[in-house]
């Protein structure tokens, strides 16, 4: 990783990382959340003269990280999410794939640096796009929607217990344009001592829904492993409950075997010196089978950290299925 690049994010679990993705030369590997390289880069050097792939979604961070990169690097760097993954490969001209990683933690930079609203710390304009370009901002979904629907959101993304009474403070304080005004009225609901942990579900549940996180997450998993060789690696680094919930789904699928029974976290030294990194898990699975992505993405156990109803999904499976098939004829 370039000294000038460190300054914006220190990677989590970097040796676990290396360690489980059993890296060697010659290796294609995706880095399906590249940031600024700080696990990208050092998989680079153990692969070379294999490739990294780097799907990079914000479009300031892809700006710094490719005017950094070298004349010749084995790095391949795109501007999009991992949601896009088949897209990016096609752009590169590869089908298949040898590791993949996912780590889902926000860079220091996008915290602090971007002037979207990510920090509550920071009085900014409450964006939370990962793209700016994409999408509607938070201040928009708050100043249109009404208290049942922000209610959910809250209930729902950031497991957020007066979810209720927020959302229709919210909805009495219109308009609602920065971080300033959205941080005054979740205070108002608590002491002193649990403002902060009561922020950070609020703005966790607005940036999750804003980005469509969880769909994106689970069509980028379901990407990942159809390109994904058999025999291949894919490894998952999260950093709140609903995203591992998601991720632990798939020991449930006789597609992939886990590496890891238990999620690998950090070390105590680690925490101490990378507080951030207190609630990231590390999860891996190894590919034993081909995988239908298609059926796949219908089966909403797959990737869903909510309860699914099994019998009703399996119908609604057989009928998409039967749907495909007409088409096809």
């Amino acid at each position: 990783m370039d000294r000038s690049l460190r300054e914006y994010h220190r990677p989590v679990l970097l040796r676990e990382v290396l360690e489980v993705l059993d890296l060697r030369p010659h290796l294609v590997v995706v880095d399906a959340t590249f940031g600024f390289g700080g696990h990208g880069f050092e998989i680079a050097k153990k692969v070379d003269p294999g490739i990294v792939i780097g799907f990079e979604k914000d479009p300031e961070t892809y700006r710094i990280v490719s005017e950094s990169l070298p004349p010749i690097t084995n790095v391949r760097l795109l501007n999009m999410g991992y949601e896009r993954l088949d897209e990016g490969l096609l752009k590169v001209g590869i089908l298949s794939v040898d590791r993949v990683l996912f780590d889902l933690g926000m860079s220091s930079f996008s915290i602090e640096g971007t002037g979207r609203g990510f920090s509550f710390r920071k009085n900014e304009p409450l964006d939370l796009r990962f793209n700016p370009n994409e999408g509607e901002p938070a201040y928009e979904f708050l100043n249109r929607a009404s208290v049942r629907e922000i209610e959910e959101v809250l209930r729902k993304y950031g497991e957020e217990r007066k979810s209720g009474l927020i959302a229709r403070e919210i909805v009495n304080s219109r308009p609602i344009k920065t971080t300033g005004d959205l941080a005054v009225i979740v205070d108002k609901f608590y002491p002193p001592k649990w403002r902060n942990k009561a922020k950070a579900r609020v703005w966790q549940a607005l940036r999750i829904y804003v980005n469509d996180e969880l769909e994106n997450l689970r069509r980028g998993l379901a990407l990942a492993l159809k390109h994904l060789k058999v025999g291949g690696i894919l490894a998952v680094i999260s950093f709140h409950s609903l995203e591992d919930r998601a991720v632990k789904t798939l020991k449930n699928f006789p597609f992939v075997e886990p590496i890891t029974k238990k999620p690998i976290v950090p070390t105590e030294e680690e925490i101490s010196e990378n507080p951030r990194s207190r609630s990231a898990k590390l999860r891996a699975y190894m590919k034993v089978a081909e995988v239908d992505v298609s059926t796949l993405l219908l089966d909403r156990r797959f990737a869903n950290p909510f309860p699914v109803r099994w019998k009703e999904t399996r119908r609604r499976i057989r009928r998409e299925v039967r749907k495909l098939r007409k088409r096809r004829r």
